[in-house]
């Protein structure tokens, strides 16, 4: 019988990983292994970034670079896992995942400076857990079009300009462009979940 936790996304993603462990050589382990400590590793680092902004430890503008050079490493993981030949279930759903936790990181920091209302942060979780969910279930429920585990372009525009937008926060906070990029990236972010949903219901007419 499955388990109820067997279906939560990470599990059964490990789970998978697991089954196909054995067949990876030890080049492909190294590179799977060094892949999901980048990906988890960057969350730790601007959970230090955001510390070190808020606590004065850091300056502005080190804050900046400091968040530019994580940005920047966001594809580290996969161009590692992809180099060593090591794809795996647990990268492909733990990748994803990382990047909405990532910017949760970063708004949920930007609401304790007073840069973001509580009530814009909790639409973009909202939004990147339906899209999580969204994402998961079309991968684990195929349509006629096949499934689909990548991120569509709304939804790589859209994280682009929600990172750009966190940037011209850092660089202006309280500006009139900090507030219209970011008002901006959260309407993106809201459409691109839209045409999404769109998507998914037109590919299961």
């Amino acid at each position: 019988m499955t388990r109820i936790i067997d279906k939560i996304p990470l599990v059964a993603a490990y789970q998978q990983t697991k089954e196909v462990w054995g067949d990876f050589n030890p080049e492909q382990k190294r590179a799977a292994t060094l892949a999901s400590a980048a990906t988890f590793g960057r969350l730790a680092l601007r959970v230090a970034v955001e510390y070190g902004q808020d606590s004065g430890k850091l300056s502005r503008r080190q804050a900046l670079l400091a968040h530019v050079a994580l940005d920047c490493a966001d594809t580290f993981d996969g161009r590692i896992a992809r180099a060593g030949n090591a794809v795996t279930p647990w990268g492909k759903v733990a990748d994803p995942l990382a990047d909405k936790v990532d910017f949760a990181i970063q708004d949920i920091a930007r609401v304790r400076r007073g840069e973001m209302s509580g009530i814009e942060a909790g639409v973009r979780m909202v939004r990147d857990t339906g899209s999580t969910v969204l994402r998961h279930y079309e991968s684990t429920h195929p349509s006629q079009e096949g499934a689909r585990t990548a991120a569509t372009w709304a939804g790589k525009g859209s994280s682009i300009l929600r990172a750009a937008a966190n940037r011209v926060g850092d660089i202006a906070p309280g500006s009139k462009a900090a507030s219209a990029t970011r008002r901006a990236a959260t309407a993106g972010l809201i459409g691109s979940f839209i045409s999404n949903w769109r998507d998914f219901r037109r590919n299961r007419a």
